[in-house]
């Protein structure tokens, strides 16, 4: 047998006290389809069909879904301990928690056709039109209640029966009110609790006045101890040399940033590292890393991240250092000495304590190379021969920059291009340090330098590397 069928099933459950009022089902138009033999139309909802005995276990299953759910919902909202946060109350949607009422208003926005206009769909909205949507809406409330007449039209509409009260009984009904009990709270002389009764009164004593002045400063370092060792037996068949080397490290920095314009930044930086030369037949050790650099800088803001910038740097070393198997004396303290002045722009850019970056550009820039000891050879340090101090003007670039790659992984780099246009020299410091914990660490350093203005060998090259890996104790305040 053929039957036709195009129901769309709508259940209304409205209760008072969890008491099922109503399940109704109206037909819709839809379309048509060939309806079994086997199956047989439903004796509650006409125009729905079912196998022969699932009708009763599917609207069984149904309700028992429902009281379910219902069930847990009142006992959430009865659970003194439950803490319900992100609810806010409207009065906009009033009309649809009040027992089911006739409302006037929606059968008249029903038939009002003030509201409505065409919609063109070749024409584009403007650039106002388009703005307009990202502005708040103020008129909400309004739109609100013009989506709940319509719904409240559609049920008139498929469930009169379900509506008992009117507008009218409404207007009738006591708005409860709510008293608020304000204790004023009482009011205490503060001038009789800080007055001494030896002063006049409307004076107070300078002693008693605490005035907190902002400070701008911040103070902080960083100090590690480190060590590497390498251990060779004598008949190792490729050769080679057991070898201890200790490293240590101290930066301090005196920044000052009162927020507004004015930014100084001083620091003290001090590497020391010694290592064994078992080769050496005149020395037991040597220094394979010595530097002590005092650097600052006075910025005043230009625009965003830019500041006129008046920066100055001074470098030298401690220790002597001889040649292999000699005692021709390479470098000592003050042999070198480099000092840089200059004047330029720096750019500045910070995020979080991720990265922190700093690119400095002196236009105008003196370096004064100097040499000490008459042992050192100076041609070896951008001075002529016979002479101990060499004056340079020219350009300086320098980039500085310290990411935190990870956690436990921090990157700093430091990069100088310094230039007389006719020399140059430049220099790469990175320095990679992985840490363990507040105490321990691994660091790995690299260091590229590039100078043309040296005497060197015909077999050397004016590029010249230093790398160093070592593990130890590390501390940072």
């Amino acid at each position: 047998m053929k039957r036709s069928i195009g129901v769309t099933l709508t259940c209304l459950l409205i209760g008072y006290g969890g008491t099922i009022k109503a399940v109704a089902a109206y037909p819709v138009s839809g379309s048509t389809a060939s309806i079994p033999d086997s199956l047989v139309e439903s004796r509650f909802l006409p125009g729905v069909f079912f196998q022969p005995g699932q009708e009763r276990n599917r609207f069984n299953s149904l309700i028992t879904k429902f009281h379910k759910q219902y069930s847990e919902s009142l006992e959430r909202w009865d659970d003194i301990y439950l803490i319900i946060t992100g609810l806010r109350t409207s009065p906009d949607y009033y009309k649809l928690i009040v027992p089911a009422t006739y409302y006037s208003e929606p059968i008249i926005q029903s038939m009002d056709i003030n509201d409505w206009k065409p919609e063109i769909p070749f024409v584009k909205p403007t650039l106002l039109e388009k703005e307009l949507k990202n502005v708040p809406d103020v008129e909400k409330s309004r739109k609100i209640n013009r989506y709940v007449n319509a719904q409240l039209l559609n049920f008139y509409t498929h469930y009169p029966q379900l509506v008992k009260r009117n507008e009218e009984e409404m207007k009738e009904l006591e708005v409860p009110v709510i008293k608020v009990v304000e204790q004023d709270s009482q009011k205490e002389e503060v001038k009789k609790l800080i007055q001494d009764n030896n002063i006049p009164s409307g004076q107070i004593v300078e002693k008693d006045l605490l005035v907190f002045k902002p400070n701008f400063w911040t103070k902080g370092g960083n100090s590690y101890l480190q060590f590497s060792q390498n251990y060779i037996s004598p008949n190792w068949y490729k050769g080679g040399e057991s070898t201890v080397s200790l490293l240590s490290g101290f930066v301090w920095q005196a920044n000052y940033d009162d927020k507004q314009r004015t930014q100084i930044e001083n620091k003290i930086e001090w590497k020391l590292g010694f290592i064994t030369a078992p080769s050496d037949t005149l020395h037991s050790y040597k220094a394979n890393n010595d530097l002590l650099r005092i650097s600052s800088k006075v910025g005043y803001k230009a625009i965003k991240n830019w500041y006129y910038t008046l920066s100055g740097e001074f470098k030298t070393q401690f220790f002597s250092n001889y040649e292999t198997n000699t005692n021709n004396l390479v470098s000592s303290f003050f042999s070198p000495a480099e000092l840089n002045l200059g004047l330029g722009m720096d750019y500045k850019y910070t995020k979080d304590a991720v990265c922190n970056l700093s690119v400095l550009v002196n236009p105008i820039n003196y370096t004064l190379y100097s040499v000490a000891d008459n042992r050192v050879d100076p041609t070896k340090f951008n001075i002529k021969e016979g002479h101990k101090h060499e004056s340079v003007w020219g350009s300086k670039l320098e980039a500085t920059w310290k990411w935190k790659l990870m956690s436990t992984l921090m990157w700093e780099s430091r990069f100088s291009y310094t230039t007389n246009y006719e020399q140059v020299l430049a220099e790469w410091e990175n320095t990679f340090t992985f840490t363990f914990n507040k105490y321990l660490s691994t660091k790995f350093f690299f260091h590229g330098r590039f100078d043309d203005g040296v005497t060197k060998d015909p077999d050397d090259s004016y590029l010249q590397l230093q790398e160093l890996l070592s593990f130890g104790l590390n501390y940072t305040w």
